[in-house]
């Protein structure tokens, strides 16, 4: 009767040890996810700031470049005009380079 009993109690107190261990596991598991989680965020979260410096000095250079009054300044419009519409001066010669293939 008693080695039946000691069995039983022997059988309980794997399982407990075992489902103790399962657990452990998944939580030491749960927990390196989460340093990895965190570790992506916050290099996004500095990407994001460094992309928001190059933003702001982007304002700066605009509020900057304005007269005044509020429009834009001469320099200003002639770099737009050159860098974003392709546009030349008076007075200047555009070469088109035409490569045949």
């Amino acid at each position: 009767m008693r080695e039946v009993r000691k069995k039983k109690r022997y059988k309980r107190s794997l399982l407990l040890r075992l489902s103790v261990v399962c657990l452990a596991v998944y939580i030491l598991a749960a927990l390196i996810d989460q340093q990895i989680q965190i570790s992506e965020k916050r290099e996004q979260l500095a990407q994001l700031q460094q992309e928001i410096r190059i933003q702001e000095i982007r304002n700066d250079e605009v509020s900057g470049t304005q007269s005044s009054s509020g429009g834009m300044s001469d320099e200003y419009a002639e770099k737009i005009a050159r860098q974003d519409l392709q546009m030349a001066g008076e007075n200047e010669r555009v070469f088109v380079i035409v490569t045949g293939e």
